[in-house]
């Protein structure tokens, strides 16, 4: 894109839109869809002017001029008539070999010129061999679709044509009663839906999210006043309802001539889904905080993750089992899920719910008179109608959802309604008693409930997907099966073997929660994504290793410790003895962590240029990244962390909080710790609502070097400090200094203000002066004071912004026209007198007594801390593992060891006259290579510093 002429171009058709409507204008659906189409068609416009359009040439960066010069030669030899054939095929292998080498030479040179992350994350995706091909012959029945067009339209109706379409209600949008709240929507809000989208593939109008945001700073007012008439009027505008749809195979599948082997994924409007972010993130907010939801049905929600309600369903079978009862937990899914919800079942459900009129006409609107073109094979279907459901692609579909099978959760007694947990289409049951055989008479009489309301609902449960398992220490062998009976038919539902596992949510569970299964399962995936990081690279040539170690910890670690939140209890627990006495005991997970580290030690042979005989200490050293003990706990304390914050109704915060019985304890109690729960602040994610401010950034200054700032604070406890000046003239008219022990940096900042400001609002110079004007030289407290804030010391910030609001109201003489705080930044130690001045106070602040009560220690000091710990333990796994050539060498730990910027040769070099593994003498001796050459070309005897003298 040639930017200079896209803002041009945007200008011009900026200006050919002219004025915003307003908001007290009442625009008709149908001046909403052409508004849409206008702004669609301003962008493109723009696009194309400014955009030369790629077309691939998939093999031509890599022809050269040797292979050009050896075409040519072939080519003359070959049309010689006088060539003996033998010198054809020479000319033949040398065109081939050359061809081969210059393939070779471009690969090689685009490897060792990576310069970003991004690149190395591409060229891991080079191993996949799936390739792309056209999907399989689909069967229905007997019959096999083998054209695109046949594929299409059995796509279309298996998954969308839904036959319980009869079985909806008609659509009623008015609701009296009404109690949930629904503001105008803020330009702040628009603006956060369109520039923290992520990137996406862009619909048929070929405008990306990087096009929107660029096109923003000029039809921004365009794009906010749409998006406010169309939540006014309560309408999706037609062009946004328009969508193209591409096949996606379900991973795992074993029959992919099934059409339900298959996900239809909507690609849609970027601008229409800025649109739906918008509803989706106030939707999720709402339905948070106004209890809408169940707390144990998770999903499109904020700060509730999968782990999170694996977590919450581990503890609850550790607190079954302290009770010396059986678990059993059965699994079910919704068929079709999101294609199977109903129009009129839907808008009647958020009538119940208790959402305004407003939200029930644009729900109404989104899904009424969809329609989609179907792309497959490279081909396009005809457009054709969507009758029912909600678009697999849309940010605001997975919210609609969980509102539409909210009742799930709330059929039966209280004991089920307890036990059972869902996320998204995923619903998990778990029940208790004295007996397994017990569990499935219950589980199968909660199930007949729940299909019972799904008929009634339009909605059927895959009973094919449906799973059972049981959870006991017994060593017994009991193994029961649950009976389901349907009005077709009867299912028997059989558990896995005793040494059996079932998966949900990403997490292997087995009968007695060793997780081996799971264990082996993520070894497995995660050897796969360190198989794409071995080509590229070895010890001579390839990929940089900072570079190798980005990706090995977004593509390897990250697999490794998925779900350690909610499986890994760690090496040891405490228990006592029979005299009383605190003595750890084993958790019996050593199996699992070395099926795990042995993964981990073949992704870090691949980040350095070492060989494979390299002592395993010395990989996580030079690499810096800890063992897989170590990750796994600094996972348990960052949930430990995170508990504090969640909402108050989340499960895990309700397990951490409540009246604990000490004699369970699991292994969520023993990594929150709830006997010090309150020594930690608490964070309210639901503090402030999506529409509280407005959120459109503040022009910013470019942030600082706070390295000066990190050294003055170095210790456990943060100082704050605080100046007032009154008048043009600048008079010092207060200070003051807090010692704050556990608080960072950031929180003292954010303390600092609040004192002076609440110092300012009781001076008596308040009385004549307008403006008031709080400057600090922290960027990220600035912004926090202005905006929302939901981190570290929230409390503080709200108590700020709380006082602020209070200073038009103070107390004027005669003429004083009060206006309001203003906060602004100033760059730190520049010389800048009240900055200055409110350093020592902080500085003195670091030296002062402890002030009564103490205040809990920050999330940001609580995350500093875990951090420290994590390295601690790092330091004391080197110290006693450290080979003896590092220990006689001095080499300690470091985070970011500045050698791995070294050319991969050089490392390599390196790396292996420290180890002592590489190729050298004694090394060939050490491990009996008879056929090593022991002497360097020079004649003298292989040493590891021997290349250095040499």
């Amino acid at each position: 894109m040639q930017e200079d002429i896209f803002h041009l171009a945007i200008h011009k058709e900026a200006a050919a839109l002219g004025e915003p409507p307003p908001a007290q204008l009442d625009l008709t659906p149908e001046a909403l869809d052409q508004y849409t189409s206008a702004i669609i068609q301003a962008i493109k416009n723009a696009l194309e002017a400014s955009t030369k359009r790629a077309h691939a040439h998939p093999s031509g960066h890599r022809w050269n001029k040797d292979c050009q010069e050896a075409v040519l030669a072939l080519r003359g030899t070959a049309q010689d008539p006088d060539t003996p054939p033998t010198e054809i095929e020479a000319a033949q292998r040398t065109f081939c070999c050359t061809v081969h080498q210059a393939k070779r030479q471009y690969w090689r040179t685009q490897l060792d010129n990576f310069t970003d992350s991004q690149d190395v994350f591409k060229a891991i995706k080079w191993n996949r061999t799936e390739g792309s091909f056209p999907i399989p012959p689909l069967k229905d029945g007997n019959r096999v679709h083998t054209t695109a067009n046949a594929k299409a339209e059995l796509l279309v109706k298996t998954l969308l044509q839904k036959a319980a379409c009869t079985e909806d209600i008609p659509i009623n949008c008015s609701n009296p009663e009404a109690t949930l709240p629904f503001p105008n929507i803020t330009t702040g809000e628009v603006h956060q839906a369109i520039f923290q989208a992520k990137s996406s593939t862009p619909s048929q109008d070929e405008i990306s999210n990087a096009v929107l945001k660029k096109a923003w700073p000029v039809l921004g007012p365009h794009i906010s006043a749409l998006y406010k008439h169309c939540i006014t009027t309560g309408w999706h505008p037609t062009p946004f309802r328009q969508a193209l749809l591409v096949a996606l195979p379900k991973p795992g599948k074993k029959d992919y001539s099934s059409p339900r082997s298959y996900r239809l994924i909507a690609l849609l409007s970027t601008l229409g889904k800025g649109l739906e972010r918008l509803m989706a993130r106030r939707l999720a907010w709402i339905a948070i905080r106004h209890k809408v939801l169940h707390p144990q049905q998770f999903g499109a929600l904020p700060c509730h993750l999968a782990t999170d309600l694996a977590a919450a369903l581990v503890h609850d079978i550790e607190e079954v089992w302290a009770c010396s009862l059986f678990a059993s937990m059965l699994t079910l899914d919704i068929k079709g899920a999101f294609d199977a919800v109903l129009q009129g079942r839907l808008t009647q459900r958020l009538r119940s719910q208790g959402w305004p009129p407003t939200v029930l006409r644009w729900v109404s609107s989104f899904t009424h008179d969809r329609t989609a073109a179907i792309q497959l094979d490279g081909h396009q279907s005809p457009t054709f109608a969507v009758p029912a459901g909600l678009p697999q692609g849309s940010p605001v579909s997975p919210i609609l959802f969980m509102l539409y099978i909210e009742p799930i959760f709330k059929l039966g007694p209280v004991l089920a309604r307890r036990g059972r947990f869902g996320y998204a289409d995923d619903i998990c049951q778990l029940v208790a008693s004295k007996s397994l055989e017990e569990n499935t008479a219950k589980l199968q009489s909660i199930v007949t409930d729940l299909m019972a309301w799904g008929h009634r609902e339009g909605l059927t449960f895959d009973l094919a997907k449906t799973e059972l398992q049981h959870y006991t220490k017994s060593r017994k062998g009991n193994n029961p099966t649950c009976t389901i009976h349907t009005p077709e038919d009867t299912v028997e539902i059989k558990p896995p073997p005793p040494n059996g596992a079932t998966r949900w949510l990403g997490i292997w569970f087995d009968r007695k929660l060793s997780f081996k299964a799971h264990a082996r399962t993520l070894a497995g995936t995660a050897k796969q994504a360190a198989g794409g990081i071995q080509a590229l690279a070895n010890t001579v040539r390839g990929v940089k290793a900072p570079l190798l170690r980005q990706a090995t910890i977004a593509c390897v670690l990250s697999v490794l410790c998925y779900g350690a939140e909610a499986w890994w209890p760690g090496m040891k627990r405490p228990a006592q003895d029979s005299s009383g006495r605190q003595k750890p005991i084993s958790n019996r997970v050593s199996i699992q962590l070395a099926c795990l580290d042995r993964v981990l030690r073949s992704a870090l042979l691949r980040v350095l240029p070492v060989y494979k005989t390299t002592q395993t200490a010395v990989l996580h050293r030079e690499a810096a990244i800890p063992p897989m003990e170590l990750l796994l706990n600094q996972r348990r304390r960052a949930l430990a962390i995170r508990v504090h914050k969640l909402d108050t109704q989340h499960p895990l915060h309700r397990w951490a909080t409540h009246q604990r019985n000490f004699h369970i304890n699991t292994c969520l109690l023993r990594a929150v710790d709830p006997s010090n729960f309150h020594t930690i602040e608490q964070i309210d994610p639901l503090l402030t609502s999506p529409w509280d401010t407005n959120l459109m950034p503040k022009e910013q200054p470019t942030a600082i070097d706070k390295a000066q700032a990190r050294e003055d604070f170095q210790s456990n406890a943060a100082g704050a400090g605080w100046v007032g000046y009154w008048g043009s003239c600048k008079t010092k008219i207060f200070c003051g200094h807090t010692k704050l022990p556990n608080h960072e940096v950031f929180d003292a900042e954010a303390r600092g203000a609040l004192f002076g400001l609440q110092t300012a609002l009781k001076d008596p110079n308040a009385q004549h002066s307008t403006n008031l004007y709080i400057c600090l030289d922290n960027l990220e407290a600035v912004q926090q004071l202005q905006g929302q804030p939901k981190g570290s010391s929230q409390s503080v910030f709200k108590q700020f912004q709380e006082a602020a609001q209070t200073w038009p109201f103070c107390l004027r003489t005669f003429n004083t026209q009060p206006e309001r705080v203003q906060v602004k930044w100033v760059p730190g130690h520049s010389g800048i007198i009240g900055n200055e001045e409110a350093d020592k106070e902080a500085k003195m602040g670091c030296q002062a007594p402890l002030g009564f009560p103490l205040p809990p220690a920050s999330i940001a000091a609580t995350k500093h801390a875990a951090q420290r710990v994590h390295w601690q333990a790092f330091t004391q796994f080197w110290s006693e593992k450290a080979p003896q050539q590092y220990r006689d060498l001095g080499i300690g730990l470091e985070k970011r060891p500045p050698e791995l910027h070294l050319p991969r040769p050089a490392l390599g070099r390196l790396l292996a006259a420290r180890s002592g593994h590489g190729d050298f003498a004694e090394y060939h001796e050490r491990f009996k290579h008879d056929d090593a050459l022991l002497t360097c070309s020079c004649g003298c005897r292989k040493e590891p510093s021997h290349f250095y003298f040499c």
